[in-house]
């Protein structure tokens, strides 16, 4: 039985046990590509979403699905703030900042998803 390789817009027919063409493999393998977080398809890394998710309306992507992994992912970001908090004292400045910077994201995230 095929399989379609799993980068969003290749149609390629592909052996069951792949998961990519072999293009699209490669770049999987030299860090170019990721999964989209949305559908979970394969996109080029350097964009937050693939085309097609990129592209749909707002109603779509805030679906209650989207929101459910949203709170379930700033949980584990709480979780790891939780975790790094008491060392963070002797951290390099750059790096308390940047775990600031997480805190005040993940904040701002939760008062949009409260908010909406």
């Amino acid at each position: 039985m095929n399989n379609r390789c799993k980068f969003w817009d290749c149609f390629e027919n592909i052996s069951p046990v792949h998961t990519f063409c072999g293009d699209h493999f490669e770049w999987v393998q030299t860090g170019d590509i990721d999964e989209c977080p949305i559908c979970k398809r394969g996109k080029f890394t350097k964009y937050p979403l693939c085309t097609d998710c990129d592209s749909k309306p707002a109603e779509v992507v805030n679906s209650d699905q989207t929101k459910l992994a949203t709170i379930q992912l700033l949980s584990a970001v709480d979780d790891v703030i939780l975790m790094v908090k008491s060392e963070a004292s002797v951290w390099p400045e750059d790096k308390q900042k940047q775990l600031e910077h997480l805190e005040q994201m993940a904040n701002q995230v939760r008062g949009e998803l409260q908010a909406g």
